[in-house]
């Protein structure tokens, strides 16, 4: 059975990567909840999509120049009021569930890694007692090495990108997975068909789907049979995942 992952709390039902996201998904069966932390200026592990602010606060500016007493002033659109979360107020959410996290390393406003933010992430998710509860992902191979490096979370994958998949093509993107301890490939949903979940699954990788939010996309991804995938509306993808197992 493909797990069907929440992304972003369910992005095109509630505003993203908020608390009225995090606790609607906490009253749907899905497997996993995907979010993704940054570094704010004082090391606070902000719950925020983007590197930048301007596009889902009512504030401007990358995240990493604010601290935290700044960044919990603001509100996050859609929301009626409501403020960004810590990594800390998520676990929160979801400890009493049995859904499982699947928690993006992100890089900062350059596209630059955050020195030490993978290792803080994994310290938390020890203190929590959530580490064999997450998945960690990044697009950046080394976040999840250093991630790696400090412990041991139930999964990684490395997500990637169409122009990677094509620029050092796919058996490479395995090679490198496997010499790097990743356990799993994320795949866009427009780059997988069934030689791709051949191809990892012939490397000894998982394979993950990604940008899987239309009906047609969710239905084809689910015929392929891959471990996973995120998207953004997880009310349809449990309602065409229990059509196709009747």
């Amino acid at each position: 059975m493909t797990d069907i992952v929440s992304h972003r709390g369910g992005a095109l039902l509630w505003p993203e990567n908020s608390r009225i996201a995090f606790e609607n998904t906490t009253a749907l069966p899905v497997e996993q909840v995907e979010f993704d932390v940054h570094f704010s200026r004082d090391r606070a592990l902000v719950v925020i999509h983007d590197a930048t602010l301007d596009r889902t606060t009512d504030g401007t500016g990358p995240v990493a120049d604010k601290d935290w007493a700044t960044l919990s002033g603001l509100i996050l659109r859609g929301t009626g009021g409501q403020r960004m979360l810590l990594l800390e107020e998520v676990i929160a959410i979801f400890r009493p569930t049995p859904i499982g996290l699947r928690l993006e390393i992100k890089p900062d406003a350059r596209r630059a890694l955050y020195p030490g933010l993978p290792e803080r992430i994994i310290d938390a998710l020890g203190e929590h007692d959530m580490l064999q509860r997450t998945i960690v992902t990044s697009f950046q191979i080394d976040s999840i090495n250093q991630a790696i490096a400090r412990g041991s979370p139930r999964g990684t994958i490395w997500l990637v990108t169409p122009n990677v998949q094509v620029d050092i093509g796919l058996a490479a993107a395995c090679d490198l997975a496997v010499r790097r301890g990743v356990s799993m490939l994320g795949v866009r949903s427009t780059m997988l068909n069934e030689a791709v979940v051949r191809t990892v699954r012939a490397a000894g990788l998982g394979i993950s789907a990604w940008a899987c939010n239309d009906e047609a996309t969710i239905a084809r991804i689910l015929s392929l049979g891959v471990d996973s995938m995120t998207t953004d509306r997880p009310d349809l993808a449990l309602k065409l995942r229990a059509e196709a197992a009747r």
